[in-house]
């Protein structure tokens, strides 16, 4: 799972791109999602309308394929297991990533449930791949568009 983690970063970034783990934190839970980032039209102030980020819909999976998962709105994420945790937004970092959604650390403002996710502190997206709204402004204010991403989640225990 790390080798494919560092394949994944090694092929994202340069060296001066990348976030780093927040001090005196350790990896609990390494993830991939596949999904889609949900966009909405919303009024632009200069007239027209705009794409704004509504929800992440993603499967999370182990290397294996194996799905213990999933990524939704909140930022949630929640495991089979029966835990879950929401992240504070904004995020503490935020690094762009070429024609991708951005690498992110965020903290995380409430769990509930018992399982793996109790010890979790952080979360940080990195190497992404897709997922960035439409270049083409919606043209009313009902459209919605789905893009597809992918990325790692690692789930990271302070202390």
């Amino acid at each position: 799972m790390i080798a494919l983690f560092g394949f994944a970063l090694y092929h994202s970034a340069s060296a001066e791109e990348f976030l780093s783990l927040p001090e005196n934190s350790s990896i609990v839970l390494a993830l991939v999602a596949d999904g889609v980032q949900i966009y909405e039209s919303k009024p632009n102030p200069a007239g027209g309308f705009q794409w704004s980020l509504k929800a992440p819909e993603a499967e999370l999976k182990n290397a294996t394929g194996e799905i213990l998962g999933k990524h939704g709105a909140g930022p949630s994420w929640t495991l089979n297991d029966g835990s879950s945790i929401v992240g504070s937004v904004p995020p503490l970092k935020n690094l762009a990533a070429r024609a991708s959604i951005p690498w992110l650390l965020l903290a995380v403002k409430s769990r509930s449930g018992s399982g793996i996710l109790d010890q979790v502190d952080y979360v940080m997206r990195v190497g992404t791949e897709g997922g960035v709204a439409p270049a083409e402004p919606p043209k009313t204010a009902s459209e919605t568009a789905k893009a597809k991403y992918h990325a790692f989640y690692l789930f990271l225990h302070k202390g």
